[in-house]
């Protein structure tokens, strides 16, 4: 029986604590008759990333974490390069100041939008994104010093996940009732979360790897996606946005980014959810 120990992971009575253990337990699940049963062994015991990453080479306290890439990651562990959730948290839209709303509308070219001023954390992996592509960046170390900055003029406009500029709008807007969250631009800045194995555990990598892809090639993997993440996709309202590429040169070459049937796109004619006649703005 191949046991999964995972930090936080509630998987008691068979509930699915959320949208990643979900896809994991599927990929387990169709590779149930090639190599048996399984059963998940979880800890509650808080670990910082770098400590995480000990613990995963030792394999003893937990052998497998679903995560944003790091290089130091994919060159210590053994790495599943599909991405847990189809590059959906690479999708950014941007928290901005309500009066600013005209000019994010009007903006169609990456010029334009290099014109103005992105807010990004210190340490931020978007950062180095940003940077890497000639992007203005105003960086603070605090989420609340972000906010400031952005309320101030200081920046123009604050990236952030689908489910993080929700989130945070509804925390913050109550207080700062100037905020709002841009209804015109998404930023692609692929970032994808992968399945990392413990390089003691190569039978567990490789069962979770031919999962996933089975997961992959019947559409499995975006029905799971969309299911979990269809009211938030809704009211980001993707398909009326202008779309950036903003190519991650951070990313190992061995990031999958030329296979389509792996990335969320919404405007893919085969797969996406966006009619045919949507656009999307290209970096060049």
């Amino acid at each position: 029986m191949d046991l999964v120990l995972l930090q936080g992971a509630d998987p008691a009575k068979g509930k699915i604590p959320d949208f990643k253990i979900s896809v994991l337990e599927e990929a387990l699940k169709r590779t149930e008759g090639k190599y048996g049963p399984y059963r998940y062994v979880s800890t509650t015991v808080s670990l910082s990333r770098e400590r995480m990453l000990e613990e995963l080479i030792e394999g003893r306290m937990i052998n497998m974490s679903m995560t944003a890439t790091q290089p130091k990651w994919e060159e210590k562990l053994l790495t599943v390069r599909i991405p847990v959730d189809m590059g959906l948290s690479g999708l950014r839209i941007s928290l901005i100041r309500a009066d600013a709303q005209p000019y994010m509308a009007a903006i169609r070219t990456v010029d334009a939008l290099k014109s103005l001023s992105m807010g990004v954390g210190t340490g931020w992996a978007s950062r180095k994104v940003a940077e890497a592509n000639g992007f203005q960046v105003a960086p603070a170390e605090t989420y609340d010093a972000l906010l400031k900055m952005l309320m101030s003029g200081r920046s123009d406009y604050l990236p952030r996940s689908l489910n993080e500029a929700f989130s945070e709008y509804e925390i913050w807007h109550k207080d700062l009732p100037d905020l709002a969250i841009d209804q015109a631009l998404l930023l692609n800045m692929p970032l994808p979360t992968y399945i990392f194995v413990s390089p003691k555990e190569p039978r567990l990598a490789k069962r979770i790897e031919e999962g996933m892809e089975m997961l992959v090639r019947d559409g499995t993997l975006q029905r799971i996606m969309l299911k979990f993440n269809a009211d938030l996709i809704k009211r980001a309202d993707l398909c009326k946005r202008t779309v950036f590429q903003i190519p991650n040169p951070t990313l190992s070459e061995a990031t999958p980014l030329q296979r389509k049937e792996v990335w969320f796109d919404p405007f893919d004619p085969k797969r996406g959810i966006c009619p045919r006649t949507a656009s999307a703005g290209k970096l060049r």
